[in-house]
């Protein structure tokens, strides 16, 4: 089968390898044409869990300034990770390095060679490893690297404390968690199943020595808040060591976002000025110089006859990029997975939704997910999950073209998505059910009624409080002060929802609230709601739907399914919720 691919040479093109335990996938983005000549391409090494999903838009961004300035891109999933096949679980580092150098291997035979490799936080580890085993690797690009893995992983741990601390099984120490990997098991953290043989590579690994990358062209950058951040010590001594040893390393500090680590979509534009400044900087081979080819060498066009394989298609003036998983049996039903909001891509948090989908597919339901314009690996403005409704209509056609049995379509997002989809459900006749995960009602009223009944109220029944407070260690003046301010904006949410009617205005001018409601009561067809139980977001969703007059009787008809998971958090990271919800999801499909 003909794929939509363009064969223009700044169009993103899906690449299919052949891995040792399964198909790695990728996408490339070619360099543009230009008078001075092809610079090359660069080979991307990801950075670690979510931190991979946080930085595939910046990654994007980057690779497009690129392109601009005649260079290509490869931003390939390792094993386990991102669309790749196979599982976190059963990924380990070496294999990881493998799937990288196959990669390289790529760009040397089909795109216009490669030099450069650029590592993004941990990936910087296996950036320098990479760069001493290949001497055609003549320049790095460090993004905030990490330079031993034993802090790095210490601190991945502690998310996982930090989330079970209060529960009497939950995990208390990083000792023990290393124990339990020392043992030969699985180690979960942030939803991510880390497994022993990973585990214990990650404590051991450290930046080369200097001698090992003499005559490698180094650019490190770190992003700081602003111009007075202070860079990590440990990276500032590194960088010292390595210039007195002769190595050439640049570094630089731009102000930006640690986009790495925050929980909304954030990107430093400033970063990828930097970035192409010090590119230009580096000298020119004269293989460089001898101008990019009239047809850049296409990527490897995926075997659409896979069970799953990478596709791109238009929305508006942008290339969308997506996976199709086929259908075990040629179904009516298709599945379309909608990106939720923040800084995720199609994948979901940690792979939510990979796993999702081939679970429909193994039962015989055809799925596509994509990512929204700006958003992941695709192109065009971040215009939000309010402005989403164009980018699902492409996906919906994009998947009955490729599985052309599909008739009806049933719509999975969660919490951003989850409105976007209420907002474009009725406007198309081929949406027949809709799966809405911790749907996003928020205004500043419904958070702050939310923060008093879920926050301040459960701190005033904790005895823990009451003890820090007799103590002295509880500062309650700073405390009351922001209590009063969540209240003040409490009681002025609290009036501008129940004055509202969904009636006032048109529809795309409706608060938020009864703009949902107002897509669910025109919206005719089939409906689960799926809600954690430990999810202020959920809980938001409850207090409105609750208080507005908007949502009044919407949510009690027959076509209306909730499934809430008492211990699950906002993404189902835990298995044993990840698993309710899947086993939830698959069964309300089959009504």
């Amino acid at each position: 089968m003909e794929t939509n691919e363009t064969t223009n040479s700044n169009t993103l093109r899906p690449v299919v390898l052949q891995g040792q335990t399964g198909d790695l996938i990728g996408f490339y983005h070619p360099p543009a044409h230009r008078n001075g000549g092809s610079l090359g391409d660069v080979l991307l090494v990801p950075a670690f869990a979510e931190e991979m999903n946080r930085c595939r838009s910046m990654v994007t961004m980057q690779a497009h300034a690129f392109a601009a300035m005649g260079m290509g891109t490869l931003v390939l999933d390792p094993r386990g990770t991102g669309d790749s096949a196979g599982e976190f679980e059963a990924a380990d580092w070496d294999g990881w390095r493998d799937d990288l150098q196959l990669g390289l291997q790529w760009l040397r035979q089909h795109g216009n060679g490669c030099r450069t490799v650029w590592g993004l936080r941990l990936g910087a580890l296996m950036a320098a490893e990479i760069a001493v085993a290949d001497s055609g690797i003549e320049q790095l690009l460090f993004w905030m690297p990490v330079t031993s893995g034993k802090p790095y992983w210490t601190q991945f741990l502690r998310i996982r404390i930090a989330a079970e601390m209060g529960m009497e099984d939950g995990a208390k120490s990083t000792t023990t968690l290393r124990e339990r990997s020392a043992a030969g098991n699985c180690v979960e953290a942030s939803g991510y199943l880390v497994g022993p043989l990973l585990a214990q590579r990650l404590d051991k690994l450290e930046m080369p020595a200097a001698q090992r990358l003499a005559g490698k062209n180094i650019a490190w950058f770190e992003v700081g808040v602003n111009a007075d951040s202070a860079m990590p010590r440990a990276n500032v001594s590194m960088v010292q060591d390595w210039q007195s040893q002769g190595v050439q390393v640049t570094q630089t500090q731009v102000v930006g976002p640690a986009f790495w680590q925050v929980h909304e979509r954030a990107v430093a534009p400033s970063l990828v000025s930097a970035t192409v400044a010090a590119v230009s900087a580096w000298p020119q081979t004269a293989s460089q110089r001898a101008g990019v080819p009239e047809i850049v060498a296409q990527a490897e066009r995926p075997n659409t006859i896979a069970a799953e394989y990478p596709v791109t298609f238009s929305c508006a003036d942008a290339l969308l990029a997506g996976m199709v998983h086929r259908g075990k049996d040629r179904g009516r039903l298709g599945v379309v997975i909608v990106v939720a909001g923040g800084p995720q891509f199609r994948v979901g948090a940690h792979r939510q939704f990979v796993s999702l989908a081939r679970l429909f597919a193994s039962n015989g339901y055809p799925v596509l997910r994509f990512d929204l314009r700006g958003m992941g690996d695709s192109g065009g403005d971040y215009l939000g999950y309010e402005r989403s409704g164009p980018d699902i209509r492409a996906a919906i056609d994009e998947l009955q073209r490729r599985e052309p049995d599909v008739q009806d379509v049933a719509l999975f997002g969660e919490c951003e998505s989850a409105s976007g989809i209420l907002f474009y459900a009725a406007t198309d006749a081929r949406v027949r059910k809709i799966a809405l995960a911790n749907p996003w009602v928020r205004t500043p009223g419904v958070q702050a009624e939310t923060i008093l009944k879920h926050y301040y109220l459960d701190r005033l029944k904790s005895p823990e409080f009451w003890r820090n407070v007799r103590s002295g260690q509880y500062k309650i003046g700073h405390s009351l002060s922001s209590f009063f301010q969540v209240l003040l904006a409490f009681f002025r949410g609290r009036s501008a929802t129940r004055a509202a009617s969904s009636g006032q205005d048109s529809f795309d001018q409706l608060p938020l609230p009864n703009r949902t409601a107002e897509g669910m009561r025109r919206f005719d067809g089939s409906v689960l709601l799926l809600m954690s139980g430990r999810d202020l977001i959920a809980r938001e969703f409850d207090e409105v739907t609750n208080a507005s007059q908007a949502w009044r009787g919407l949510l009690s008809g027959q076509r209306v399914t909730r499934k809430d998971i008492a211990d699950a958090d906002h993404t189902f990271s835990k298995p044993a919720a990840k698993a309710e919800a899947q086993s939830t999801l698959l069964n309300w499909l089959a009504i």
